[in-house]
């Protein structure tokens, strides 16, 4: 996978972490020696954002000597990441790399169990990721869902239509939808039309109005499980999707409903990977 950091981005994150200079290694007069720093696993894993990682030491003036790509499963005590520069270079970049592997890789990690367990039970199901994510770390969370095996659910406002109940309030609630959906589908005749809804009704109405996706939001698996092959016989090009509270403990009985997509933001949030660093210093070699 490419890094999906540019260079001015990468440079703003050493800017922000070493303002003026590394005060310590300047103190102690080490800048200049030579040295090496490796990055292992400290448990299995999936590893995401070596990439923008190696950025950061280059842009340091480290040189990187090895690391394996973004979306790779390693076992504990791997190597991830190994570079070669002046203490000052290494130090300056040690711990902005170890940041982005360590939320990056515990995203993908997170992704990844959660995929393997919905396919357990159901191959075919697609786990999408929402945009609900840390303000300013969309890029790399998005980054990471792919490496985990998931897929964005939606990258921003601009690329897809996705009507809410909120929507509803300007159009006279549901019967206007209804009224001017055909106007929109004949308008955005490149877009697929979804719509979020919280009862079974109203997936029935607004499959019956056209629509190419029903996200169904909190709705039970129970009534899932009673209406998903119902509304697949009938109108067997919609696709259904669900959304709302999907986590690793309850994938499986969502999965085994029968939708076609789980959006979930589960992966954004819980403890990063543990990454282990060990620097060496070159002169005594």
């Amino acid at each position: 996978m490419r890094n999906i950091l540019s260079d001015a981005a990468i440079a703003q994150l050493i800017e922000e972490d070493v303002p003026y200079f590394d005060l310590t290694t300047l103190g102690l007069g080490i800048g200049k020696q030579p040295g090496e720093i490796e990055f292992h696993s400290r448990h299995p894993m999936v590893v995401c954002a070596t990439e923008e990682a190696a950025r950061v030491f280059e842009q340091c003036g480290a040189t990187v000597l090895s690391q394996v790509e973004s979306s790779t499963t390693v076992a504990e005590k791997q190597l991830i990441l190994k570079a070669t520069g002046s203490a000052e270079a290494l130090h300056i970049a040690w711990r902005i790399a170890l940041n982005l592997l360590e939320y990056a890789s515990g995203i993908a990690t997170r992704t990844n169990n959660l995929v393997k367990a919905a396919h357990q039970v159901n191959p075919s199901v697609g786990i999408v990721g929402t945009r609900k994510v840390f303000p300013g770390t969309r890029a790399l969370s998005m980054k990471a869902i792919l490496a985990g095996g998931a897929i964005p659910h939606r990258l921003g406002l601009s690329e897809s239509i996705l009507i809410f109940k909120e929507h509803l309030t300007y159009l006279g609630g549901m019967s206007g939808l209804l009224e001017c959906l055909p106007a929109l589908k004949q308008r955005f005749q490149e877009h697929k039309i979804a719509m979020e809804v919280e009862t079974i009704a109203d997936a029935w109405a607004i499959a019956q109005a056209g629509v190419d996706m029903i996200q169904f939001d909190k709705v039970s698996c129970a009534d899932l499980k009673s209406v998903v092959p119902s509304l697949k016989n009938q109108y067997p090009r919609i696709k259904l999707a669900v959304a709302g509270g999907i986590t690793l403990d309850n994938v499986q009985e969502y999965a085994s409903t029968g939708v076609d997509l789980l959006v979930t933001s589960f992966p954004y949030f819980g403890k990063p990977a543990d990454i282990g660093v060990k620097m060496g210093n070159l002169s005594n070699r």
